[in-house]
């Protein structure tokens, strides 16, 4: 199967766990060293983003970003300096020709415009569902826009924060309305997803997502720039690899279900754990080769293939050799 739930992995493997152990923590060490090891079968996936921003952020469950539709035509991803390197950074965001710029990792999905209206922090539920979890925190290292005016330039407060406290409700907001840009978002026993946002005090359907968090951790973003300078919307198609989500229920979903290959990550762990190297070198190389082979059997006739013809254009038009 493509993928399992922690649910059906549990019932087929934890007799390769000790009795002591916890199958899912174990998964949770276990999994993230498997999906690096390669772009198995199920661990790619497509994804769209309409923005008026000069950036957007890959979303939670990516972890790297491996082409770009912009606009529906293809251009590059270039790496976190390259403008810096080359022409210096651009304040109304990079040339064109360079295509999508890494910026590297945020603490937020978003920015807001905080000089143009007030902003409150929010935490909200993700539909369907209509109610926050009855446990767990969140909570928000900001800075504060101390000036009535508006202007952050010279009037900075940056030692708040605020915590929220899941207890089953609708909705949690903050009661400071002068957030002016949040640095840190820390979260700690969500048995469920939510939504931090920042809510314009005085319309709130003007809403910007800042992060979106399910378990204990620290959100963090990765962004790219490109040229937006006229702000507007910009459909942008990303083909980007699955990130590793750290498993909270049993229904939580593994998106690659070669059981074999767990099986030998399992006991390469158990091993490592036991000191015994050699034996661990065996069960990983093992199942890197059990994905391998699954890859290819997966991927059938649609492999990719180098066509050469040192005769260039001939018979069926077929693209000259210019390599």
């Amino acid at each position: 199967m493509p993928a399992l739930t922690v649910k059906s992995v549990s019932k087929s493997l934890s007799e390769y766990v000790r009795t002591d152990e916890d199958i899912v923590a174990k998964l949770n060490l276990v999994m993230p060293r498997i999906y690096a090891l390669g772009m198995w079968r199920d661990l790619l996936f497509d994804y769209q983003i309409s923005t008026t921003n000069d950036y957007f952020a890959l979303p939670e469950h990516a972890e790297s970003l491996l082409g770009v539709l912009l606009q529906d035509s293809p251009v590059d991803a270039q790496s976190q300096w390259h403008d810096y390197r080359i022409s210096g950074y651009a304040s109304g965001g990079p040339s064109p020709l360079y295509g999508v710029i890494d910026d590297g990792f945020h603490p937020t999905k978003q920015r807001f415009p905080f000089k143009d209206s007030r902003f409150k922090l929010k935490v909200l539920p993700i539909p369907p569902l209509t109610t926050l979890p009855t446990e767990g925190e969140v909570v928000v290292s900001y800075l504060r826009d101390i000036d009535t005016d508006g202007d952050l330039t010279d009037e900075v407060d940056s030692g708040n924060s605020h915590t929220f406290t899941m207890g089953g409700e609708s909705s949690i907001s903050t009661s400071d309305v002068n957030v002016a840009s949040v640095t840190e978002v820390r979260f700690d026993g969500l048995h469920q997803k939510v939504r931090l946002v920042a809510e314009n005090t005085t319309d709130a359907t003007e809403q910007y997502t800042l992060a979106e968090m399910i378990g204990d951790g620290v959100a963090r973003y990765r962004r790219f720039r490109f040229q937006n300078s006229s702000a507007d919307t910009k459909d942008v198609k990303l083909l980007l690899k699955r990130s590793w989500q750290p498993l909270v229920t049993e229904n939580d979903v593994i998106f690659l279900g070669n059981l074999n290959a767990i099986k030998h990550g399992l006991l390469g762990m158990l091993a490592e754990d036991n000191a015994d190297l050699e034996r661990a070198q065996y069960h990983w190389t093992i199942c890197q080769q059990l994905l391998d082979q699954e890859l290819d059997a997966t991927r059938g006739a649609a492999k990719p293939k180098v066509k050469l013809n040192a005769a260039g254009a001939g018979v069926n038009f077929n693209i000259p050799n210019i390599v």
